[in-house]
């Protein structure tokens, strides 16, 4: 009997979390992105507006693929152990088999 576990329920959750905050982030990118400076009506405001934007649509765009990354990885973390579990009761499974001969 093995001591590592991994538990799929939860798994799943974060994975779901991490695909939700992409998504929520996706919006506020896209439209921070579609601000300029010259709506802002003051050249000083405006400028500073618009080095706000960029720099928060770039953040906005890292954070989102992190989740993106982050929830492809724990689906491939999930995946490993269920092909490790099958493969241990697999082998388990012959040994027995094995053993009674």
């Amino acid at each position: 009997m093995s001591d590592l576990s991994a538990d799929y329920e939860v798994l799943m959750r974060v994975r779901h979390n991490l695909d939700h905050i992409a998504l929520l982030m996706k919006k506020p990118g896209r439209e921070m992105e579609q601000v300029t400076g010259d709506a802002m009506g003051v050249p000083e405001l405006a400028r500073r507006m618009d080095d706000f934007g960029d720099e928060w649509s770039y953040g906005i765009k890292q954070l989102t693929k992190f989740s993106e990354k982050a929830s492809k990885a724990l689906l491939t973390v999930k995946e490993s152990f269920e092909d490790l579990d099958r493969e241990l009761a697999e082998a388990h499974k012959n040994q027995g088999k094995k053993g009674s001969k």
